[in-house]
């Protein structure tokens, strides 16, 4: 057995791609090897900047020969009415090999196919990787593709050198004008020379001799250690939330040296999310802070080397963060020249998304949403005008000097600049809000105005794209509907807010409508009501929490915000007996009245005459108020209880009544009141899923 090594050299990739085409490449290798029935051990993938490397550890020379059998066409094709073969079993022989006396005929769900059954010889492993290394590249894909050479192809970045090792046998792999040969190079500081590697052992230690680590989780190590030891002297740390900045830093090094610098004195004047920004999004550099979250004067960088002359680094580091710091104070004071509002006419430069408009014409649609709130949820008259003047404002600081430069700080800046015209405190707070969250491990909005403006923006982001006539798929999200889509169920299911997403929507979409930019509207309510339900189990998937969903998962989306008290309630009391037997009562209503819808109040003169069918009416009408009294008041395992107490009259119903009764009046009023009773249980939950 030997070790297999693949390494694909490039120019630099961005930082964002590196990772997911580090896992790519090694499925990819890991799925040919199996697919040959190449054995092999364990599957390791690496990567740096420069470098995307897969090691399989050993892995057999040389295949077993194998029997096999093979899935011909469907016998009725393959042979006449004769019993003769024909052109199309001719065909599948000829293809695998075999004669038509080794062919045999075998029914598979219902349907009669030939096979052939054949002996696959034992071939060389090598041979066998280097049928797939030339397909290999072609099958990692990146967000954004680029052509360098004549041929055409196309990959992140410029392909600079290819290596395939397996044990001391260089394999043969060309691509793109690029030959494989057992020689890479270290770290790229003046002119490396080339590394020339004998094995997949010797690749690591040379690499890392010059200094090169191609682990990033390593990398990822060295840097929290040096830190650690760094800032430990200071009684110092980096920010809570550095794990995303630190995941990028990972991916622009190959070898790690961290140091220390020192911010300048115009750092003290400007806001720290603004000092955060610049050292984040032009330095890639971490801002500094004491036990109790307060800025310390440092900051903490990474070089892409060595730790030779590490302080004409830093000092060169700090001059690089004094003249941004120094522009960034600049922009500032230059924007707040003029107030916030009269940056909202400069919109209609802006461009929201292709074929979707302007950032004047997003905010005039949050504008229009926001003026009918009162539809989609509760809000008193001084919250509607509150959301109404921070939509209106919510986009103007994408027009300012600072945003344009620091992206990053969209609603920051904003807010920032509201407040020192000391603007509301509402309307402050909901326009830096309206971002959040962010990420999964970010919080939601504090405040009800600031979720309230985050959900319509994200509405309107989700029905415009979706409206665009793009279908969501696979893990990208060049859109970020997806990040939006969880910003809207995590507000809403975190904040317990009622918030009627169906009407939302179709007020969203009636104002796309209305502005004439809208390219697929067709079916688009449901589309985006099925986008925004699809996250929502999502949510609940990756809480573990799938299966306590599931009774709710039809509930109206009105009632999204009410789920986690529903799902507490349920599980005190989900283990009681009569909770048991409500749920295959439940289910045994749903089964009956399968085809039915459910019937929300019953007709006086309805036809019952069986004492056990008149007593399930009586307790059933008694049930529904009080069951929708303590849902108003969020009371839910009080619901519940009342649910349960119909357990015994649905029981005793189904004992003695027969619901499919030869007489049509009577079959129907009995279906009628079984509706009723779906309709009252499935208010609560649906039980039938609790078994």
């Amino acid at each position: 057995m030997s070790d297999l090594l693949i390494e694909i050299l490039t120019e630099e990739l961005p930082a964002r791609f590196i990772t997911e085409a580090q896992t790519q490449m090694a499925d990819r290798v890991a799925l040919h090897l199996n697919e040959l029935s190449i054995e092999h051990g364990d599957v390791h993938s690496f990567s740096t900047p420069r470098r995307l490397v897969v090691l399989i550890q050993a892995v057999k020379e040389q295949t077993q020969s194998r029997i096999i059998d093979v899935k011909g066409p469907a016998a009725s094709i393959s042979y006449d009415s004769q019993g003769n073969p024909t052109p199309a079993l001719e065909g599948f022989c000829r293809g695998q090999g075999v004669s038509i006396a080794d062919i045999r005929v075998e029914g598979q769900e219902g349907k009669q196919y030939v096979y052939a059954r054949k002996t696959v010889p034992s071939r060389q492993t090598s041979e066998l990787i280097e049928s797939f290394l030339s397909h290999l590249p072609r099958e990692i894909t990146f967000p954004k593709m680029m052509r360098w050479e004549e041929s055409g192809f196309q990959f992140a970045r410029p392909i600079r050198g290819l290596t395939a090792l397996f044990g001391t046998e260089v394999l043969r792999w060309e691509i793109a004008d690029v030959q494989s040969s057992n020689t890479t190079f270290g770290l790229r500081i003046g002119k490396p020379k080339a590394l020339v590697v004998s094995s997949p052992q010797d690749y690591m230690k040379k690499l890392r001799e010059a200094f090169v680590i191609v682990d990033p989780s390593e990398r990822r190590r060295s840097i929290e250690k040096q830190s650690e030891k760094v800032l430990k002297p200071l009684d110092a740390k980096l920010a809570n939330d550095s794990s995303d900045l630190l995941d990028e830093v990972v991916n622009l090094i190959e070898y790690p040296s961290v140091f220390l610098g020192n911010l300048p004195d115009i750092a003290v004047e400007l806001p720290e999310s603004v000092v955060r920004s610049v050292l984040q999004q032009q330095m890639h550099s971490f801002l500094v802070y004491d036990q109790h979250e307060n800025v310390l004067p440092y900051f903490l960088g990474v070089r892409n080397g060595l730790t030779d002359f590490i302080d004409t680094v830093r000092k060169g580091n700090e001059s690089v963060a004094k003249a941004r710091l120094m522009d960034a104070s600049f922009f500032m004071q230059e924007d707040m020249r003029l107030p916030l509002e009269a940056y909202v006419s400069r919109l209609d430069t802006l461009i929201f998304m292709d074929a979707l408009g302007t950032m004047a014409d997003k905010t005039l649609r949050l504008e229009q949403l926001s003026a009918a709130a009162n539809t989609y949820t509760a809000v008193t008259p001084e919250e509607r005008a509150m959301l109404m003047s921070a939509a209106h404002l919510s986009k103007a600081d994408l027009a300012t000097n600072m945003v344009k430069e620091y992206t990053s700080l969209q609603g920051e800046i904003g807010s920032m600049y509201l407040h020192r015209a000391s603007a509301p405190t509402d309307i402050v707070t909901a326009v830096r809000e309206q971002y959040v969250p962010r990420s999964p491990t970010e919080d939601i909005a504090q405040t009800k105005i600031g979720r309230l403006l985050g959900i319509i923006d994200k509405v309107d982001t989700i029905t415009g794209i979706l409206g665009m006539g793009f279908n969501p798929s696979g893990s990208e999200d060049p859109y970020g509907l997806r990040r939006a889509g969880n910003g809207v169920i995590r507000t809403i299911i975190e904040s317990g807010d009622t918030i009627d997403l169906e009407i939302l929507v179709t007020r969203s979409i009636d104002i796309y409508l209305a502005q004439g930019i809208l390219s697929h509207p067709d079916e688009l309510l449901q589309r985006v009501l099925a986008y925004l339900k699809g996250r929502i189990l999502q949510y609940f998937r990756d809480k573990h929490l799938a299966n306590e969903y599931a009774p709710f998962e039809s509930l109206p989306l009105s009632e999204l915000g009410s789920v986690p008290e529903r799902m507490s309630a349920l599980r005190e009391v989900r283990s009681g007996a009569s909770l048991l037997v409500l749920a295959d009562s439940h289910r045994r209503i749903q089964n009956i009245t399968k085809d039915l819808p459910d019937v929300v109040s019953l007709p006086s003169d309805l036809l019952l005459t069986e004492p056990e069918e008149i007593e399930l009416r009586r307790a059933s009408e008694d049930a529904l108020p009080r069951i929708l009294q303590f849902l108003t008041a969020r009371q839910y395992r009080d619901a519940i209880k009342v649910c349960e107490s119909l357990t015994e009259p649905i029981t005793l119903f189904f004992d003695r009544v027969l619901v499919m009764a030869p007489d049509e009046n009577v079959r129907r009023a009995r279906l009628l009141l079984l509706c009723y009773v779906k309709y009252i249980l499935g208010r609560v939950c649906d039980y039938s899923k609790l078994t």
